[in-house]
């Protein structure tokens, strides 16, 4: 019953993707641009609705309304890059994602472990897998918009892509590690049966991809090439449960595999990203509201810490590590190490995922310190971004007239 809601709600998404004139109502695009506005929103209707004593929606019906937006979200950030052709047309990006990522989720596992108590080894890496992603548009588009270099552009739009691409998979095998097994069953099992889904989901996922990829490139279908990409996504998640798939990693696969081999234009790709974005931020936004902003009153001064340094320095540092190789001026490593990598859209869905997961070790710790670290990353990167976009520009302004007073 609830993946048969999540499909219509999926589909439902699919065909407002599909018709652009309900993208540019501007409703739409304000509650896009207001993450923190649509999460006090969620947040105060979940208190009213708390002190009333209405009941709530069936926990798995809330899963799977995250799984299906998640899914949307995943497809399409994995279509925006060829992932053979990232480290050659974004440097910045590659190192990002299999340099900065990495190190922050194996930092950010150990000080969860360390600060909160109630967390076990386990909990606490999905915590820090779940923090990892990212997706947060609203921030983003200060930059796309504003008179920055074109290798800066590049890098803010394929690293948060790229990240949440690659990272969903792991993020899918941190919460199968931490899940406890069933009765008489060996320890390993619930990994053994999330890895047997994630081969299953790349499979499908991948397959229809490439389908898609290949039947858009034949004359009579180029037009309608971002179309068939969204109709292999929408297959393979409604497909995936029935043979022991997991839906949002085949949705990713999908989009991975159509990104890597279609002809479709760069234009195509960010125009999928900015409908999806427009759609799925705002809903995801109220829903961790609805869901689990409340939960920030339950946190104590260790979780708080933890949170502030989690989207602080345990992700600036890592981040600027892996930039330091790269020919960005410094100007612009400083920017990026704090600018991008907060935890947004995808990190609020997947918490909201694990809503329906009681078999999670230590699960109610996960989702409360996870609610309040989302929180503090959305506050930090509302409240930093155009300050400083304004900064990097006066920055590069200034590196320019020395460089040119110098030659």
């Amino acid at each position: 019953m609830a993946f048969a809601i999540a499909a219509a709600f999926l589909a439902a998404l699919f065909l407002i993707l599909g018709r652009g004139k309900v993208m540019s109502l501007k409703a739409v695009d304000a509650a896009a641009r207001a993450p923190a506005m649509m999460l006090a929103l969620g947040a105060g209707i979940s208190l009213v609705w708390r002190i009333s004593g209405a009941p709530f929606a069936p926990s798995e019906w809330t899963a799977a309304g995250a799984d299906a937006l998640l899914a949307v979200i995943a497809f399409a950030a994995a279509a925006q890059f060829r992932i053979t052709r990232l480290a050659t047309v974004c440097p910045a990006s590659f190192r990002l994602t299999l340099g900065g990522a990495p190190i922050f989720l194996i930092v950010c596992g150990l000080a969860a472990f360390i600060l909160v108590p109630q967390l076990s080894l386990s909990a606490a890496f999905l915590l820090a897998g779940a923090l990892t992603l990212n997706g947060a548009a609203f921030d983003r588009r200060v930059v796309t918009g504003a008179p920055a270099p074109a290798t800066l552009k590049a890098a803010v739009r394929l690293e948060s892509a790229a990240i949440l691409a690659l990272g969903i998979p792991v993020a899918v095998l941190l919460e199968a590690v931490a899940t406890a097994a069933p009765q008489d069953m060996p320890l390993a099992t619930p990994l053994f049966d999330a890895s047997r889904g994630f081969l299953i989901a790349f499979a499908l996922g991948g397959g229809l991809g490439l389908a898609a990829a290949y039947c858009g490139a034949l004359p009579r279908l180029k037009k309608h090439a971002a179309g068939l990409a969204v109709a292999a996504g929408f297959v393979v998640f409604v497909i995936s449960p029935f043979i022991g798939a997991h839906p949002v990693i085949a949705a990713a696969s999908a989009g991975l595999l159509w990104g890597e081999q279609t002809e479709a234009l760069t234009m195509t790709r960010v125009r999928l990203r900015r409908m999806a974005e427009r759609v799925v931020a705002p809903l995801a936004y109220f829903g961790f509201g609805l869901v689990l902003a409340p939960r920030i009153l339950q946190a104590d001064l260790l979780i708080v810490l933890f949170a502030a340094a989690a989207v602080t320095i345990m992700r600036a540092g890592p981040r600027l590590a892996a930039l330091r190789k790269t020919s960005l001026p410094p100007e612009s490593q400083m920017f990026l190490a704090w600018f991008g990598g907060a935890p947004g859209v995808a990190s609020a869905l997947f918490l909201i995922s694990l809503f329906d997961a009681p078999s999670i070790v230590a699960q109610d710790a996960v989702l409360t310190v996870g609610a309040v670290a989302v929180t503090f990353g959305i506050l930090a990167a509302r409240l930093t971004s155009r300050p400083l976009v304004k900064l990097l520009l006066k920055q590069t302004a200034l590196a320019r007239r020395r460089a040119k007073f110098a030659g």
